[in-house]
């Protein structure tokens, strides 16, 4: 997923759906309530690219 011009996040590389769940439990998404809540992925998605970033190393590809 990502924007024509600009950040992207591959949902099939390891660790890129926990970079989302992580920047959605920052902004106070709670999973461990049991109600339904409505997230907008979009919003996410430089935050969780930037977490992305920060943890490849230099033996990432």
């Amino acid at each position: 997923m990502g924007f024509v011009r600009g950040a992207d996040l591959n949902l099939h590389e390891p660790g890129a759906v926990r970079a989302l769940l992580d920047v959605a439990m920052a902004r106070g998404w709670q999973p461990g309530e049991r109600r339904p809540v409505e997230v907008d992925g979009w919003s996410l998605l430089a935050e969780a690219v930037a977490a992305r970033a920060g943890d490849a190393g230099p033996e990432s590809p």
